[in-house]
């Protein structure tokens, strides 16, 4: 069975009028725990929804603790979710993550009662879309349904979780969430069918241009460096990583793209830090089959994930950030960033400038301010 590493993101969904909250902490930090114990390497994250929109922490976190501080410290302000907007949140955030760092599972775990809002009709087909771009990082969603009754809402989830090989998981009795939780805190396997399959290790041609569009140019190195994948010392095409600055050759970086691509030939991740980077693709297949010589030999291997996001939390302290509800019909960005009130179809689309995940509303991007329309 082939499993990864896994993040998951748990969207709190729920009403604490109505649900028991102080057993849902219990649940959830033996949830963590077991996970933790299972693989040290996995990581956490919760959303949850107040007045102006998601609540999330700003990166994935090792410890649970950071994750219970969040839930108590939120909960007197929490106010009924919307799950079509959560699971965009999500998958935005973890996009964003996906362009840093790699061998990893992510996972949505949504808990829902009977104050969660429903899904309006109206965007199904856009969370469709959405989660076709994503499911094969891979990605799953599961749903933890408690004391409802809804058949339709309960089939439109349904959908909505088997589409990323999740499942629905509904209770009565809140006390059973523990058992629950336990079943769902076991890795998953990764199905044959995503592109992380290192025998096939190809995306697809109708998802190729959404990755190709997620990962960062190369800049030209400004001045005379050793190589960091050679080792050689000269000042011919040398180019670094826009994220960590780490230089090297171009050929160099070519060879480490055709042995570390994605899927993708030339969509690589940077020996360095893991961000997600492209060469042309020309020039890789030029380098690979000698019609341009290399400067030099690979000298390196891939960074260690657990010492790495090790050392990405002993850096930065996970904090809390809000973000706007993306699916609002009105918000404070219609001043900001000038609203589209024309829209008739919400989509979805990276921007072209900063790859931030937006819907077709905006005429600026609310990340960097690009004029999109």
């Amino acid at each position: 069975m082939t499993t990864l590493s896994e993040d998951t993101l748990i969207f709190n969904a729920l009403t604490p009028e109505i649900t028991d909250m102080k057993i849902v902490y219990t649940a959830l930090e033996d949830f963590m725990k077991i996970k933790r114990e299972n693989d040290s390497s996995d990581r956490f994250n919760v959303i949850l929804f107040q007045g102006y929109g998601p609540n999330y922490l700003n990166d994935f976190t090792l410890n649970p603790e950071n994750i219970l501080m969040a839930l108590k410290s939120l909960e007197p302000t929490i106010e009924p979710a919307n799950i079509a907007s959560g699971i965009f949140v999500a998958i935005t955030f973890i996009i964003e993550v996906y362009k840093r760092i790699s061998q990893k599972a992510f996972r949505l775990i949504i808990l829902t009662d009977s104050g969660t809002l429903k899904i309006p009709e109206k965007y199904i087909p856009v969370l469709d879309n959405l989660i076709d771009m994503v499911k094969n990082m891979p990605f799953y969603i599961d749903i933890v349904r408690i004391d409802t009754d809804d058949p339709g809402e309960d089939k439109k989830l349904m959908e909505l979780a088997t589409r990323c090989y999740g499942n629905v998981h509904e209770i009565n009795d809140l006390r059973d969430l523990e058992s629950i939780l336990e079943v769902l805190a076991l890795k998953r396997e990764i199905p044959e069918e995503t592109f992380y399959d290192k025998e096939k290790k190809i995306i697809s041609k109708t998802n190729q241009a959404f990755y190709i569009n997620l990962a960062d140019d190369v800049l030209d190195a400004p001045k005379k460096e050793t190589c960091s994948i050679c080792f050689e010392t000269d000042k011919t095409d040398l180019v670094q990583c826009p994220e960590c600055d780490i230089i090297a050759h171009r050929s160099c970086l070519a060879q480490w793209a055709d042995n570390s691509n994605i899927g993708i030939l030339n969509v690589f991740r940077c020996h360095n830090c893991y961000n997600l980077l492209k060469l042309d693709r020309d020039y890789i297949n030029k380098v690979r089959y000698g019609k341009i010589m290399a400067q030099g030999n690979i000298q390196i291997e891939g960074l260690d994930l657990h010492e790495y996001q090790q050392t990405i939390e002993s850096e930065k302290t996970p904090e809390i950030v809000q973000a706007e509800d993306p699916l609002k019909e009105t918000s404070v960005g219609e001043t900001d960033f000038g609203m589209d009130e024309e829209v008739k179809e919400t989509k979805f689309f990276l921007c072209p400038n900063c790859s931030k995940m937006i819907t077709n509303r905006y005429k600026y991007c609310p990340n960097c301010g690009t004029k999109l329309k």
